[in-house]
């Protein structure tokens, strides 16, 4: 049996209200609309009926949502079928065939072929058939000695029938429609998400694989350049060269042992967590490292301090990344900003190189990689995979004064929680 979501239990319950009301109102004014004989049996046995809904509908909404272990009535079929037992009694004291009110089978039909599988709902359908064919036969008629109003009565209980039902069917159809809907969109995005997600990791197969094959000459490099240093025959002025190549070679094989530990942990490791502010001042030196003729005026704010990130390598990578794209394109200098908003970490790269196009921007919105010409290729559609996966956010936008400007969003936790 098909299990009942959450919002299709809530319609079943909010429709199941609107037919408790429509019974009390029908035994409430049915003395007065069929004349002025007893029918107070009758009466008590229709307000016996809504009290039995009405019982029923407290029992299904104070169970808890979207679980039908312990309590079968809970089902959509049997809560079908419930409705249906409940307007055939009804129907069975008040006429029976002859009442309008029978026709309020077809949206409970009709609602049941929506939300059953194929087997429950064509039983619900024969179930009502069944009920149809016994209300035709046996049922209590109502005794009104006017022929005239009891005509106008039956077109008018076929109208106001007519009209509740429609209203019920075009609200249930379009909320079901709805939610299949969201959920088409939900299974897009994921689907486009596992799409990222799957690339990112071939590119980590292949990160490794280059790690690997590159990690030979530079270990010949390696001791090409300790030979040569060790020769004494070799000129003075040579030697300061010599050492920044050693230095060269060492951030170059710890670049390709970090690639290949990150590539080999597609989702990365969860280590001892550092204040924010650290990782970042760490980060950058590193960078400037690297690239000791970048100009990058750094702000980080001091209540990064209080705050603690534990993000792997990838979002170190995506950063450096930005950092990376800037320095080719800017002319003069790079701004590198952090600061605190609300519970998150978010860092401003801005440049004043030629600046980002609409189509780019556009590309990027799409998750397509941006046109490499300014920098922004393959890497920056990466980098924003890592930070989505970690719940971070990537967004570029043109600078007020020209240039590009990159904003990331990460989570952050107070020191204090680890405690």
């Amino acid at each position: 049996m098909r299990s009942l979501t959450k919002t299709t239990e809530l319609r079943l319950i909010n429709l199941r209200w609107l037919s408790v009301l429509a019974m009390l109102v029908v035994a409430l004014l049915s003395k007065n609309i069929v004349g002025s004989f007893d029918l107070a049996p009758r009466l008590l046995a229709l307000a016996a009926i809504v009290g039995a809904m009405n019982v029923v509908l407290l029992v299904v909404a104070t169970h808890p949502r979207g679980s039908t272990e312990g309590l079968p009535m809970v089902s959509a079929f049997v809560q079908l079928c419930i409705d249906l037992l409940a307007w055939a009694s009804f129907i069975y004291l008040s006429g029976g065939a002859t009442n309008p009110l029978i026709t309020v089978f077809l949206p409970l039909v009709a609602i049941g072929a929506m939300v059953l599988d194929r087997v429950h709902a064509w039983l619900l359908g024969a179930m009502a058939i069944l009920a149809y064919t016994y209300l035709w036969r046996f049922h209590q008629p109502l005794a009104i000695p006017d022929v005239q109003v009891a005509t106008h009565l039956h077109i008018f209980g076929m109208w106001l029938v007519f009209v509740v039902s429609d209203i019920v069917v075009v609200w249930f159809i379009l909320q079901m429609t709805r939610a299949v809907r969201e959920r088409d969109a939900a299974l897009g995005e994921a689907r486009e998400q596992a799409i990222r997600n799957d690339w990112l990791v071939s590119m980590g197969s292949l990160a490794a694989g280059a790690a690997h094959e590159l990690s030979t000459p530079l270990g010949t490099l390696n001791i090409v350049v300790d030979d040569l240093l060790d020769d004494g025959n070799i000129p003075l002025s040579v030697r300061p060269d010599l050492e920044l190549m050693r230095r060269q070679i060492d951030l170059c094989k710890t670049a390709l042992n970090q690639l290949a530990q990150r590539a080999g942990h597609p989702r990365g490791v969860q280590g001892a967590s550092v204040a924010a502010a650290t990782w970042l001042r760490h980060l950058i030196d590193s960078w400037l490292a690297l690239n000791p003729a970048a100009s990058v005026s750094v702000t980080i704010g001091p209540e990064l301090d209080d705050r603690e990130v534990v993000f792997d390598l990838s979002v170190e990578r995506a950063i450096v990344n930005l950092l990376d794209n800037a320095l080719q394109v800017s002319a003069s200098n790079i701004a590198f900003s952090a600061g605190l908003a609300g519970k998150r970490l978010v860092v401003v790269v801005a440049d004043d190189g030629p600046g980002i196009s609409a189509a780019a921007l556009q590309s990027f919105a799409a998750g397509l990689p941006v046109a490499s010409g300014k920098g922004m290729g393959v890497g920056l559609l990466l980098a924003r995979t890592a930070v989505e996966r970690v719940g971070g956010t990537l967004h570029l936008s043109s600078g007020t004064s020209g240039g590009t400007v990159a904003q990331l969003s990460l989570p952050l936790r107070n020191r204090s929680e680890n405690s």
